[in-house]
């Protein structure tokens, strides 16, 4: 990713900024290109959001099975194409002066201005911080990624905790490298899909543990041990890597003094993706909404993209 935003006194204004480079925000930056808009997108991190980190994407309609970081890659040339500029930026504040006149503040001090900006900076994983010692083992055995870490539990057994997509997605993948892998669920069913939980049954080493809960965790310098209560009874179980998938929490608290949020940290919009604060978009999973899947934050990002297209020319 690009970084050639060096001038604290940058004089220039965009027609739109977009925080953050996940399918919502990368579609967005897509339609509002197509409409001769000048585009700005800021990431902190990896272009793709939680994409990155998904080993595969079997509801993408054109293909019938890709990997998340293969489809991340795709999306960020085509926007490239388009004439979007990417730039890294970590943002501070987001300051709404009037309907067309918006600054953001990234932590280096630098202040960019624009006419519209859309917040598209997604979730960022749930910890479990009930269990005992989860801290303690971060890049220890302790991973949100399975793509990223479990290559690094090769032939070792490894724990996943949670019951819905993301946590049965990654456990088949994870029993691709792991020598088993045991799925911690509080409830005494899954949330996932049907399709996806009938692929994690075919599997041999992947064993599912209802009524179940991760109490603490144990090893010397790294994780080689967990404490699990399953049906009230408790136990210890040889794990060398744990990876907890139990829910998202919104992030966007650059934005957290504008009146543009529900109780639970989620930006509330209009069915045209504006916040009351008139020039301030949501896109994506950190919008109020029912379902958070790729192909609705895409959904998002097109209508915002046009939205802002129609209304700055």
């Amino acid at each position: 990713m690009n970084s050639d935003i060096s001038d604290k006194k940058n004089d220039k204004t965009y027609d739109l900024i977009i925080v953050g480079s996940g399918p919502a925000g990368m579609n967005c930056a897509l339609y509002a290109a197509r409409a001769n808009l000048n585009v700005l997108v800021l990431e902190k991190s990896a272009p793709g959001g939680k994409m990155t980190s998904t080993f595969r994407v079997d509801n993408w309609i054109g293909d019938e099975s890709i990997s998340g970081a293969r489809l991340a890659l795709r999306m960020l040339k085509h926007t490239k194409e388009s004439g979007v500029q990417h730039q890294y930026g970590d943002v501070e504040k987001i300051n709404s002066i009037s309907e067309f006149e918006k600054s953001v503040t990234l932590k280096n001090n630098i202040t960019l201005n624009a006419k519209a900006v859309v917040i598209a900076t997604g979730m960022i994983n749930r910890i479990p911080n009930d269990v005992e010692g989860i801290r303690n083992y971060e890049n220890k055995g302790v991973s949100y990624c399975v793509i990223c870490d479990g290559p690094f539990n090769k032939g070792k057994p490894a724990a996943i905790i949670g019951g819905g997509n993301s946590a049965i997605e990654e456990a088949i993948y994870l029993s691709s490298l792991a020598s088993e892998v045991n799925i911690f669920v509080r409830d005494d069913k899954l949330i996932a899909e049907k399709s996806i939980i009938k692929d994690a049954q075919k599997l041999n080493n992947i064993k599912f543990h209802y009524n179940s809960k991760v109490i603490k965790l144990l090893g010397k310098d790294n994780l080689e041990e967990i404490i699990v209560s399953i049906d009230g009874i408790e136990s210890k179980m040889k794990v060398n890597a744990l990876f907890p998938y139990i829910g998202f929490i919104p992030v966007a608290t650059f934005a957290s003094h504008l009146d543009i949020f529900d109780s639970t940290g989620f930006i509330l919009t209009d069915e045209n993706m504006e916040t009351k604060e008139k020039g301030v978009y949501g896109i994506g999973d950190i919008r109020v909404k029912s379902i958070r899947q790729i192909i609705t934050a895409a959904s998002d990002g097109a209508i915002a993209g046009k939205v802002i297209g129609n209304k700055i020319k």
